[in-house]
């Protein structure tokens, strides 16, 4: 099952702009999710906010709205490079390996050039 929430829609968006440098566009997608929450517009709060403030800023908006949904903080924090960083300062025993899952070995039998990630 696929679920599509609008609120990740646009955060999707946000982000994309962020990265290609259309701040007030990401600003304006960021805000309607504010709005609907009920929070102050970052339009009117940090106007000229930075480039890599608005990206932690959607990454905030993304790890709050889609709370435990889907696995969607670690696929975050694992696209942006930030997983093990995070995870080492709230996860005392947490190794890097980790970031990778193993490749079934039923994968590995069909396909003997497949080599399992390391730590597995």
């Amino acid at each position: 099952m696929t679920v599509l929430r609008l609120a990740e829609q646009f955060l999707i968006k946000a982000e994309g702009n962020a990265q290609l440098d259309r701040l007030l566009q990401a600003i304006d997608d960021v805000d309607k999710i504010r709005l609907r929450a009920g929070l102050s517009k970052i339009a009117n709060t940090k106007p000229s906010i930075s480039k890599d403030e608005l990206l932690n800023v959607i990454q905030h908006e993304r790890q709050i709205e889609l709370f435990c949904e889907y696995g969607h903080r670690f696929f975050d924090l694992r696209r942006t490079g930030k997983l093990n960083a995070v995870l080492l300062s709230i996860k005392p025993n947490w190794t890097a390996y980790k970031s990778l899952w193993p490749i079934p070995n039923k994968e590995r039998m069909t396909n003997p050039n497949l080599t399992q990630n390391q730590g597995y």
